[in-house]
C-alpha cells in the first residue's frame, strides 16, 4: 500500500511540472540552426562568427551561374560542391557581397590556376558532415579526404585541417574569387614565419565591379606547419618558390607535404586598416593555438547574447526559429574598429575610436529601420548606441548619413533615407549613449539639402519634394514611394528633435512628415504617384510598380505608420480600409512578387499592413493574420519566405512570435497581437526584466481573450515602451477563438500623430 501511494504521489508531482520542463532541455544557443535561410530563400550564410563580429568565416559554393540570382549569397543548401572559403559576409542581402579573401584547402597536384576561377580547386560534401553552431563551422571536403573545422572571434579566426589520405596538401589563396572579383591586391608569403599577408580591393556591390566604390580588406594567416613548398599564381601561370605577387590576378599557395592524418592549424585576423592592424588584432584574440579554448570563448559570448531573449512553450522547431531569429540580428552591423580602436573612415582616412566604444559598419538601413533597429536596441543596447555614434561619425566624415553601406563605402541602393528611422528606432527603445545633439543637428543639415555621402545617395530629390510637397515622379521612377518613405524619415527626424529639446524643428518636420497626403487620389483612394506638373500618373493600376521601389502602389498603401488614422479617412472610413485590408491580406506572398496587389511578406514595405487591423478596431483579424505570418517561417533551410536582409525578416519573426511589433518608426511602443509562446523573458538593464506569459498560448490559439499589464486589466492593443522599460508583466489569456469584444473602443487603438 505505501508503495502504490508514493507511486501516486510522484505520479502526481510529475504531472504538476509543465510539459515543456522536459522537452526545454536544449539552450538557446543550442537550438539556433545556423542553416535556417540558407535554401531557397533568406540568403544567409552558416558559417563562423562572433556577435557583430568582423569576421566571418563561412564556405562558398560553386554555381553554374554567377550571375544567377541563387549565388549572391555564396552559399546554398542545395548545392553539393564547395569552393573555398571567405573570411567577410553580408547576411540575407539581395545583391553579391563580400566573400573576401577566399582559401582552399586542398590534396594532390596544383595544375590549375585559381585566379578567376571558381572552378579550379572543389570539392563535393555532405550535409551530413557539416555542423554549424554559432561562432563554429565544419566540414568535410570529400574530394580531397579532408576534415576542416573553424572558430571565429570578432577579428579572427582559428582552424583546423585534418587530411585522411596520402597525397600533398595544400593551402590555396583565391582572393579573385570573392564575390564580385577585385581591382587590386597583394600577397605576400613570409616561409620562415609560416605566414602569409596581404590585401585587397573590391567593391561593386550590385554592380559586380570592384573597381566601383572599393574598399580594401587586410589579412594575415599564419601556420603551425613548415611550409614544404610555396609559390603564386600570376593569372595563369604558376611559379614554385616566389613569395610576392600584385596585381588584380593574383593567387598564391603553402604546401605541407603527406601529413599522414596529422592536422594543420591555421590563425587569420582581418583588418580594414593595414596587415599590421590584422597582426595585433590576431594576437590580441589568439595568442594560443588551442582549438577548443577559441571555440569555447566565442561560445560564451554567444551564450550570454542569446539568453537577453528567451522563451518557453511552443514546439522545439518553433524555438529553434526563434533563436535562430536572434542569432541573425546579432550578425551585423559589424565591429569595424581594431583591438586598438584604428578604423577606415569615410574619408578613407584612419581614425580612432573614442575609448570603450567601437565602430560598427555594414548598414542595410532600408532593411533594418523596421524590425532589426528596435529589437537591436532591446536585447544589445551598449551596441546600439555605438552603431548610432558610428553613423554619425560616418557622416561628418563622409559630408553625409549612408544610406546603405557596406564597409566605408556608400551604395545607397534604395530609396529613401533610412539613416533616420534606423537611428530614432535606436533611441526610443533604449540605446542611447550617442551624442544627441550632433546626430539631430546633422540629421537637421542633410535634409533641406541635396549633400551626398562620399559622392553618393544622400537626401536625394530633397528640393522636389520640398517644393511640390511630393517626388515627382517623372523625376524619378521611385517618386511615390520616395515620398512615403521621406514622410517616414521625417517623422523620424522629428523625434529626435523633440528628445533633444529643439521644439521649432519638431513642429517643421511634423509638418513635413504629412507630405504622403499630396499623392492621395481621389479617384482610386489610392496613394498615386504624381507628376511635376501636378496630374497623377496615367495609365494606373493598384498593382503597377512604376513610381515604387520593389512594390506596387496597393503594397505601399499601408506605408504610413506615424498617420494610419489619416490613411484610413483618406479610404473612405473604418469598413472601407477593412474591406481593402482584407482583400490585401487574403493572399500571402512569398519571395519576389512586387508585381501583385496582395501581402507580400518577403519584402519589408508590407512588414507592417499586418498590424493595420489594430487602428481599426478589429484586433482579431491583426491576430490572427501574424499568427499565419509566423506559420510561414520554420527551422529548415527554406525556413525564411525572403531575403534576410541583415536581419529583418528574421526581428519581423522575433516580435510576431513575442506578440509585440514596434510599427511606428521613432516612437518607443507595441502593436499587441498575442505571444506565440507561454512565456517570453527580456533581460533589461540593472537586473530587471520584461515578462510576457501567455496562459494557452500556442499555435492553434491566436486569439487574446484577455491581457493585464502589471496586474491590471487592459484592452488596449498598444503599450507604451516607458511602461514597459523598468520591468513588467504583462499576462495574456490567449484561446482557438477570436474576441471580437477586445480592442474595439476608440480609446483601445493605438495612436496616429498628425
Amino acid at each position: 500500500m505505501l508503495k502504490t501511494v508514493r507511486f501516486w504521489v510522484c505520479l502526481a508531482l510529475i504531472s504538476s511540472i509543465p510539459r515543456a520542463f522536459f522537452a526545454q532541455d536544449k539552450t538557446p544557443y543550442q537550438l539556433v540552426n545556423p542553416f535556417i535561410g540558407t535554401g531557397n530563400e533568406g540568403n544567409c550564410f552558416p558559417g563562423a562568427q562572433a556577435p557583430f563580429g568582423m569576421l566571418s568565416l563561412s564556405p562558398n559554393n560553386t554555381f553554374d551561374n554567377y550571375e544567377d540570382a541563387t549565388s549572391r549569397p555564396g552559399y546554398k543548401y542545395f548545392r553539393n560542391e564547395i569552393n573555398g572559403f571567405g573570411l567577410t559576409h553580408y547576411s540575407g542581402v539581395g545583391c553579391h557581397a563580400m566573400q573576401d579573401l577566399q582559401f582552399m584547402p586542398v590534396a594532390g597536384t596544383l595544375d590549375k590556376s585559381p585566379v578567376n576561377d571558381k572552378h579550379a580547386y572543389v570539392s563535393r560534401f555532405s550535409h551530413e558532415r557539416e555542423k554549424a553552431m554559432p561562432g563554429y563551422y565544419s566540414v568535410t571536403l570529400d574530394n580531397y579526404l579532408i576534415d576542416a573545422k573553424f572558430a571565429a572571434t570578432v577579428h579572427s579566426a582559428i582552424g583546423e585541417i585534418t587530411y585522411r589520405g596520402d597525397q600533398e596538401v595544400h593551402l590555396v589563396f583565391a582572393p579573385t574569387n570573392c564575390a564580385n572579383g577585385i581591382g587590386d591586391g597583394e600577397l605576400h608569403i613570409e616561409s620562415t614565419a609560416m605566414t602569409v599577408t596581404g590585401w585587397v580591393s573590391t567593391g561593386g556591390f550590385c554592380w559586380r565591379d570592384p573597381k566601383d566604390r572599393p574598399y580594401r580588406v587586410f589579412f594575415v594567416a599564419k601556420f603551425n606547419t613548415k611550409f614544404s613548398s610555396y609559390g603564386v599564381w600570376k593569372g595563369k601561370t604558376k611559379t614554385e618558390g616566389v613569395s610576392n605577387v600584385a596585381g588584380n590576378d593574383l593567387g598564391a599557395y603553402v604546401s605541407f607535404g603527406k601529413l599522414n592524418g596529422k592536422a594543420v592549424k591555421m590563425k587569420v585576423g582581418i583588418s580594414y586598416v593595414s596587415i599590421e592592424n590584422a597582426r595585433k588584432n590576431l594576437q590580441e584574440e589568439i595568442s594560443c593555438w588551442e582549438f577548443d579554448d577559441v571555440y569555447r570563448a566565442t561560445k560564451s559570448q554567444w551564450e550570454r547574447m542569446l539568453s537577453r531573449l528567451t522563451v518557453e512553450g511552443g514546439s522545439e522547431s518553433q524555438r529553434q526559429a526563434f533563436y535562430t531569429a536572434v542569432y541573425h540580428n546579432l550578425l551585423h552591423p559589424n565591429v569595424y574598429s581594431d583591438v586598438n580602436g584604428d578604423y577606415m573612415g569615410f574619408d578613407d582616412k584612419v581614425h580612432r575610436v573614442a575609448n570603450g566604444r567601437k565602430h560598427y559598419a555594414n548598414f542595410s538601413l532600408w532593411d533594418t529601420y523596421r524590425t532589426t533597429a528596435p529589437l537591436q536596441a532591446l536585447i544589445a543596447p551598449d551596441e546600439a548606441s555605438d552603431m548610432a555614434q558610428s553613423l554619425l561619425l560616418d557622416a561628418e566624415q563622409g559630408g553625409a548619413y549612408p544610406n546603405w553601406s557596406m564597409n566605408n563605402v556608400e551604395y545607397g541602393v534604395m530609396n529613401g533615407y533610412s539613416t533616420f528611422p534606423f537611428i530614432a528606432n535606436l533611441y526610443a527603445f533604449g540605446a542611447r549613449n550617442f551624442d544627441l545633439q550632433a546626430t539631430k543637428e546633422m540629421m537637421k543639415r542633410v535634409s533641406v539639402k541635396h549633400i551626398k555621402c562620399k559622392g553618393f545617395h544622400g537626401w536625394e530629390h530633397v528640393e522636389d519634394y520640398m517644393t511640390y510637397g511630393y517626388v515627382p515622379v517623372d523625376r524619378h521612377g521611385h517618386g511615390a514611394s520616395m515620398t512615403l518613405e521621406y514622410s517616414i524619415d521625417d517623422f523620424s527626424i522629428a523625434q529626435i528633435c523633440k528628445a533633444a529639446g529643439d521644439e521649432e524643428a519638431y513642429n517643421y518636420y511634423m509638418n513635413r512628415s504629412q507630405s504622403f497626403e499630396n499623392l492621395f487620389d481621389e479617384e482610386t483612394r489610392l496613394i498615386r504617384p504624381r507628376n511635376a506638373n501636378g496630374r497623377f500618373l496615367t495609365p494606373f493600376t493598384p498593382n503597377m510598380e512604376k513610381g515604387f521601389n520593389e512594390g506596387n502602389a496597393m503594397q505601399y498603401f499601408w506605408s504610413v505608420p506615424h498617420n494610419v488614422d489619416a490613411l484610413t479617412d483618406f479610404c473612405g472610413g473604418k469598413e472601407a480600409m477593412e474591406k481593402r485590408l482584407d482583400t490585401f491580406t487574403s493572399q500571402v506572398k512569398h519571395g519576389w512578387a512586387p508585381d501583385v496587389p496582395y501581402y507580400w511578406l518577403g519584402n519589408e514595405p508590407c512588414f507592417g499592413s499586418a498590424y493595420v487591423y489594430n487602428f481599426l478596431g478589429k484586433a482579431w483579424k491583426s491576430q490572427r493574420l501574424v499568427r499565419n505570418i509566423l506559420n510561414r517561417f520554420d527551422n529548415t533551410p527554406n525556413g525564411l519566405p525572403g531575403d534576410d536582409d541583415a536581419g529583418a525578416m528574421s526581428a519581423l519573426y522575433v516580435f510576431s512570435a513575442m506578440g509585440l511589433y514596434p510599427y511606428i518608426p521613432g516612437i518607443g511602443g507595441f502593436v499587441i497581437t498575442g505571444p506565440l509562446f507561454s512565456q517570453v523573458q527580456l533581460q533589461l538593464k540593472e537586473g530587471k526584466t520584461l515578462t510576457l506569459m501567455g496562459a494557452h498560448a500556442g499555435n492553434e490559439a491566436p486569439y487574446i481573450q484577455r491581457l493585464q499589464v502589471d496586474g491590471r486589466e487592459t484592452t488596449s492593443t498598444w503599450v507604451d515602451w516607458n511602461k514597459l522599460k523598468n520591468g513588467a508583466k504583462l499576462n495574456f489569456v490567449m484561446g482557438k477563438e477570436p474576441n471580437k469584444q477586445w480592442g474595439t473602443t476608440e480609446k483601445d487603438v493605438p495612436p496616429s500623430y498628425y
